[in-house]
């Protein structure tokens, strides 16, 4: 999985092992750095992990409010790298943006604790439903997309360790180069080969599918992507992983943006790419309804739209491999089957359009 920082980390303390059974811990001894008396608080285990990040989340009510308490996985994020997303956090809410979930204070004045090997914190519960699949509509879609645009202007003047608003390649685009680059020269090839080794299954038939769409499009993604990956962009601190999923909503009101696990600096494009690919897939009219209103409360030049292309294209390539090396190399395994399918099968979706040019290419054109 992606590292939390785009700044390297070599002073911060190790965690260890312990057991993957999180709903045997009694949660409300957890609570007791933010509150002195626990014995009221009324703790709901929502039994199922935070994505697939192996963040575990549980619903909480005290003192007359809904809070959120998170125990973020051993690998990550570094207690730097927590700190660097909380300082993000309050940065946005003192700019006046309201829809994130900022970290509360400990009773000693820290935004998080480590306990049995894991960091902590504890958030208010953000109101609303991330429902725009179920219920779409284009005024859900600008809103949502106009959050993300407010967002990414309450960041922009950001630091953190010096690191901050820039103007240079974009580390994302020029990963997914690399990326795509390597499968041109054996490493697809490796991929196919760990597939076919597996057991017959439903999910191997799927794998095949997605390697199938990767080397369809593979030299055309590629050609698209040349002419951007080594423009010079505006880079700021950004989400790097916002989906429908992370938008809340109470009717078409936007209530809430959840998920910074993933921050670091790089282009806005990026997220851009990332939401807009979640939610319309490729419609080429909802593209240019999603981009024209991020662009109205903050404005992209041409590089940056024909960035929002290359991580949109460049991006589904290689999550869709990254997928495939995880169940089929690594040999991982993930709880949330039916969550598992459902993604892989909306890659699977996404893959065939792009031998005939995305919904993003055709819309930023």
């Amino acid at each position: 999985m992606p590292r939390l920082c785009s700044f390297p980390v070599s002073d911060s303390p190790k965690r260890g092992d312990m057991s993957n059974n999180p709903y045997s811990l009694r949660p409300q001894t957890f609570l007791s750095p933010w509150l002195e008396d626990v014995s009221h608080a009324q703790i709901e285990s929502l039994a199922v992990q935070g994505g697939f990040s192996g963040a575990v989340i549980w619903k909480v009510s005290a003192h007359n409010k809904s809070l959120c308490l998170r125990r973020w996985p051993q690998e990550h994020p570094t207690i730097d790298g927590l700190s660097a997303i909380h300082g993000l956090l309050k940065h946005i809410e003192q700019t006046g943006f309201e829809l994130a979930p900022v970290p509360l204070l400990t009773r000693s004045g820290q935004t998080f604790y480590l306990n049995e090997e894991h960091l902590w914190e504890l958030a208010p519960w953000m109101p609303g439903e991330a429902n725009f699949l179920e219920q779409p509509s284009r005024t859900k879609l600008e809103a949502a997309v106009r959050c993300l645009a407010d967002f990414h202007r309450a960041a922009q003047r950001y630091t953190y360790a010096g690191n901050g608003q820039r103007k240079a390649v974009s580390p994302g685009l020029h990963q997914r180069m690399t990326t795509l680059q390597d499968f041109q020269h054996g490493g697809l090839e490796k991929l196919w080969q760990s597939t076919r080794s597996a057991n017959a299954s439903p999910l191997q038939e799927l794998a095949f599918e997605l390697l199938e769409g990767i080397a369809n499009s593979l030299d055309a993604v590629i050609g698209r992507l040349a002419p951007i990956v080594n423009q010079p962009l505006p880079l700021q601190w950004c989400l790097r992983d916002v989906r429908h999923d992370h938008i809340l909503f109470h009717g078409d009101q936007v209530t809430g943006l959840l998920d910074y696990g993933a921050v670091a600096i790089d282009s806005v494009a990026g997220d851009i790419a990332r939401l807009l690919g979640s939610m319309v897939n490729d419609d080429i009219d909802s593209w240019s309804v999603g981009i024209e209103a991020y662009c109205r409360v903050h404005p992209l030049s041409e590089v940056e739209r024909q960035a929002i292309v290359g991580f949109d294209e460049g991006g589904s390539l290689c999550s869709a491999a990254n997928w495939i090396r995880w169940l089929f190399v690594d040999r991982r395994s993930f709880p949330q089957a039916n969550a598992l399918m459902t993604q892989l099968n909306w890659l699977s979706t996404r893959l065939k359009s792009l031998n005939s040019r995305s919904g993003a290419s055709k819309a930023c054109e």
